[in-house]
């Protein structure tokens, strides 16, 4: 086998000899020693997936020993006075071509890390759904990626699990609510109404001398002042029970539910609203109970934020049911907003969580002065697909 600098320049030759020709058989001939070699280290290195520090303690170890081959055949010859600067230059530049080849190593290595550090800073910001790319070149650098996906997908599980349990939590609290109001509320200021009622006429059927005409006329006002109220605030209380939780859900189904949010949002949102439903019948509970629950939520969310926000009195809600999913689109002719100033309250997070529990979608488009338009699309479960 060839030593010293005869070796090295063999090396060289050969890596020029396979960019013409890639025939292993003129390598073999020619230098066959040096084929053997590099074909050893070629192999090696296919086998091996080497870490960080071990590349870069490789690249390095290869960088010095050929340094030091090069030194020592420098210093075995005799040079000449004005060789030294060329002999300096090339020791310079054997030490930036050293440090540039860590740079570039670390760099390449480095790629997949800055890469992880991105989809930090985007989970960071809100997108939960952003992943790290795996890659296979780094076996460490996949693993840290790998678990740091599964970090986030037991993160996001739990967390839906948990939003579930709390929206299910809510619905189960409207529904105690609106069943004490309508109750327990409910009857006694019916209860309050009737003994009004009553006492008004008790003091009508009394003589004239019993009592003054001023002080009967004044508990006569009273009284009918009191049945006022009394009657007022009953049907606040009942509005607020079906806003709570409308029976008609439970009761008659979807869309006899929509078409009590529109008249109540007539009534109290003062919206004008047309109602569009293809592909579903008047049969109750034709969806899921959780499918009737997150769409009716979500168009009332919708409709609230059209009567605060919006500045229209229009809007308009189409429901579609095709073979394979529901739509529901909620558009309004209202201000709009500009997506840079969309702001993301308690109400749309609900909207999106309660799409997302389903597998399904909600978008939410708007511009300024076009007004604003969600759309949610919900695949159907197996069981409720149309043939």
């Amino acid at each position: 086998m060839k030593s010293g600098p005869d070796w090295f320049l063999a090396a060289l030759m050969l890596h020029y000899i396979r960019k013409v020709d890639s025939s292993e058989m003129i390598s073999e001939k020619v230098y066959p020693d040096v084929s053997r070699v590099i074909r050893f280290f070629k192999n090696l290195f296919q086998r091996w997936h080497l870490s960080l520090f071990e590349k870069v303690i490789l690249v390095n170890t290869v960088m010095l020993l050929i340094e030091a081959v090069a030194g020592l055949w420098v210093t075995s010859h005799n040079l000449e006075v004005h060789h030294y600067l060329i002999d300096t230059s090339f020791i310079v530049l054997a030490t930036l071509i050293t440090l540039l080849t860590n740079i570039i190593l670390l760099r390449v290595s480095f790629r997949p890390l800055f890469g992880l550090l991105s989809t930090m800073r985007e989970v960071s910001t809100g997108a939960t759904q952003a992943r790290a790319q795996i890659t296979a070149t780094d076996s460490e650098i996949g693993a840290l990626a790998q678990s740091f996906n599964n970090m986030l997908d037991r993160l996001e599980a739990v967390r839906r699990e948990q939003t579930m349990l709390i929206l299910q939590a809510q619905e189960d609290e409207r529904r105690r609510l609106a069943l004490e109001l309508h109750d327990e509320t409910g009857q006694n200021l019916t209860a309050l109404l009737i003994h009004a009622e009553v006492l008004s006429q008790s003091i009508q059927m009394l003589p004239e001398t019993t009592l003054p005409d001023d002080t009967r006329q004044h508990l006569e006002t009273g009284l009918t002042q009191l049945a006022q109220l009394t009657q007022h605030t009953l049907e606040n209380i009942r509005v607020l029970a079906q806003q709570l939780r409308p029976s008609v859900l439970d009761d008659l189904g979807l869309l006899a539910a929509f078409r009590w949010l529109v008249e109540d949002s007539r009534q109290h949102l003062h919206l004008t609203i047309d109602l569009s439903v293809e592909g579903m019948t008047e049969a109750k509970h034709l969806l899921p109970p959780a499918y009737e629950t997150a769409l009716f939520r979500i168009a009332q969310e919708s409709l609230t934020n059209i009567a605060r926000h919006a500045h229209t009195q229009h809007a308009s809600i189409k429901l579609k049911r095709d073979q394979s999913q529901i739509s529901l689109r909620i558009h309004d002719d209202g201000c709009g907003y500009a997506p840079k100033q969309q702001y993301t309250g308690s109400g749309q997070i609900g909207m999106r969580e309660r799409a997302t529990q389903l597998k399904g979608t909600l978008r939410i488009q708007s511009r300024p002065g076009q007004g604003t338009t969600v759309q949610v699309i919900l695949p159907l479960p197996t069981d409720h697909l149309l043939k």
